[in-house]
């Protein structure tokens, strides 16, 4: 990444949340002094972990090998790319930075459908390796466990499957509706019914799943109008449920929890044709509704024009 790439980028300390210059050895900060290194074509703005690790990264590798045929992957950035089109309708003129960018996969698949990236930032080298060979845009690597080194001035921004992973996630969403402009676009997408909160969760690190209700509230209180909130993965709801109490009724739960969570990777041919098509006919009933249950929520929601 040259420093032009990043320069524009409203990028801020994470020491201090003063914002960057330009140097020749990198950035540095323009109040406490601070140089960042730029290094493999990411900027690496971090001072350290705070708190319990948000994410196993061993699978952003097998991410990358499955997630542009498993039936789930494709439907969610099928339906991401759906709701930035019938939401958010000057979304040319906007530049999307997404916060928690993983393997990069959904990054990539709407940059070449048009959709302009701003750049993109995750905890994890090794999320950036892997983004870097399928998308041309900043990435900077963060601290996990802190709020992103962000400045204001940002017109779109994502979390895709993030919030969940976030000890404080009315913190995040104040945050992020402090830092987009005045009529700036937040998608965010997370998972569920917190009923079907199980073994897989916690092994994937996840605080929560939220209700429909939950989540538009949190929304709401940091100061976000919302634009969309609906369920998606209805058809993966009953399966779900049967196979969580199949689960719970085996010894070593948590052995086959793990067992089950690496088979869920797993691109079964004759499995994921029907739940592709299934979540196909969900994704063409959301252009003209809404689901009232699903395994995923997905929101679009807005920094009021005026708002402060």
């Amino acid at each position: 990444m040259s420093e032009a790439s990043w320069e524009g980028l409203p990028l801020v300390c994470p020491r201090c949340r003063t914002s960057l210059s330009a140097g020749s050895g990198g950035p540095s900060c323009t109040g406490c002094g601070t140089r960042y290194r730029v290094e493999g074509g990411v900027l690496h703005l971090s001072v350290g972990r705070d708190g319990a690790p948000n994410y196993d990264p061993h699978y952003f590798d097998t991410l990358e090998q499955v997630e542009d045929r498993h039936f789930w992957f494709v439907a969610r950035r099928e339906i991401v790319l759906d709701a930035l089109r019938r939401r958010v309708p000057d979304l040319e003129r906007r530049r999307l930075f997404d916060i928690g960018c993983g393997s990069g996969g959904l990054l990539q698949y709407l940059a070449a459908r048009g959709v302009g990236v701003a750049g993109a930032c995750d905890a994890y080298a090794r999320s950036l390796d892997l983004v870097r060979r399928r998308v041309d845009a900043p990435l900077v690597l963060v601290d996990e466990g802190r709020l992103p080194p962000l400045g204001r001035g940002h017109t779109l921004l994502s979390l895709f499957d993030v919030l969940e992973h976030l000890d404080d996630d009315r913190e995040m969403l104040r945050f992020l509706h402090s830092v987009l402009v005045p009529g700036g676009v937040l998608l965010i997408t997370v998972p569920a019914h917190p009923f079907l909160f199980d073994e897989r969760d916690e092994l994937a690190c996840h605080r929560r799943r939220y209700q429909r209700s939950e989540l538009k509230a949190k929304l709401e209180e940091a100061g976000f109008s919302v634009r969309l909130l609906t369920h998606f993965g209805a058809s993966l709801v009953p399966p779900l449920v049967a196979l969580n109490a199949l689960t719970s009724l085996m010894p070593e739960k948590r052995r086959r929890s793990r067992e089950r969570q690496v088979m869920e990777f797993q691109v079964v041919p004759v499995v994921n044709g029907v739940l592709r098509a299934a979540l196909t006919l969900e994704r063409l009933w959301l252009r003209v509704g809404s689901l009232p249950f699903g395994s995923s929520l997905i929101a679009v929601a807005a920094r009021p024009e005026g708002a402060r």
